[in-house]
């Protein structure tokens, strides 16, 4: 209370000071001249100039209510460049905003998107889940100082890569890559994430991504509880090749921490995404199964 407070505060200061900016009912400032951007970009020069997390993201709070193309550069540098995951979310955050500059934003951001996509295949690729993993058992750590912090890392990540989904929502841009991009942050363990992928998803209509979904849907099938499985490969080698592949995959798809657990934040967001593709109330795994065995279902996505 007494943070949100001190933000309510310093956001009346801005507004009460000499020579303010023109600002709309809802705080945000529109078609602002280049004097007004400058004087606001050098107040916030100043303001996020401290190595206080906290009054960094603040300031970022009110130069966000400025809409200017060079205000929309700011951000959008230190959203791609920023070392801080909070920092960069924050700002990807803005950048939903200044959709006077969304020409710029949208395929700069679609781009990091499909980067950071191609790294987490990489990570997963070489065993690296987001977190420390026991060299007995494989399993991931959560207890020790370095487990602690890894998993800090992965889960800010996850916070990040969610406000540029959300980005990319809001400013409504798609490029040719953006379904392959995303279908990949499904299996983030940072249920927000996934939830903005989904609803992209519906909004495009996109019946590619359906048997992902299923295998999501089969995880997560009800809001309190959770269903993990067996994962079978055959490599075509002798020894114990194909028990490491099968251990790589079942760790690729439930090695992160975060996903064992209920979530229904993404079961929800399976079942709107279902509502909107079918037409009507999918509630069950196999319900789903049903629906995309039906031949109009079955070429949609194979046309697709």
């Amino acid at each position: 209370m007494i943070r949100s407070t001190f933000a309510v505060l310093l956001g009346l200061a801005v507004l009460v000071s000499p020579a303010p900016l023109a600002v709309a009912q809802d705080e945000e400032v529109q078609d602002v001249s280049k004097k007004e951007a400058k004087a606001a970009l050098d107040r916030f020069k100043r303001e996020f100039d401290t190595e206080d997390i906290d009054l960094r993201l603040d300031s970022m709070s009110r130069l966000r209510k400025v809409i200017h193309p060079e205000v929309a550069d700011k951000f959008l540098d230190l959203a791609l460049r920023h070392p801080d995951f909070a920092v960069r979310g924050k700002a990807f955050s803005a950048l939903s905003k200044q959709v006077t500059s969304k020409k710029k934003i949208g395929p700069s951001v679609a781009r990091y998107l499909h980067d950071q996509a191609k790294a987490a295949k990489k990570r997963k690729a070489k065993g690296d889940y987001g977190v420390i993993l026991d060299k007995k058992t494989g399993e991931p750590i959560t207890d020790t100082p370095e487990a602690k912090e890894k998993l800090r890392e992965k889960r800010e990540r996850g916070k990040m890569l969610a406000a540029a989904v959300k980005c990319i929502y809001k400013l409504d841009y798609r490029d040719k890559k953006a379904v392959e991009s995303l279908e990949e942050f499904l299996s983030d363990g940072d249920d927000t994430l996934v939830a903005y992928v989904l609803e992209l998803f519906g909004k495009w209509e996109e019946w590619s991504v359906m048997k992902k979904v299923l295998e999501l849907f089969e995880i997560y099938p009800h809001e309190d509880r959770f269903e993990t499985g067996t994962v079978k490969v055959d490599t075509g080698a002798a020894g114990t090749a194909d028990a490491r592949a099968a251990k790589a995959k079942w760790m690729a798809k439930y090695g992160d921490p975060d996903k064992r657990r209920p979530r229904p934040i993404v079961t929800r967001a399976i079942k709107k995404l279902l509502k909107t593709m079918s037409g009507e109330d999918i509630g069950k795994p196999q319900e789903m199964r049903e629906w995309m065995r039906t031949p109009a279902v079955k070429r949609k996505v194979k046309k697709k």
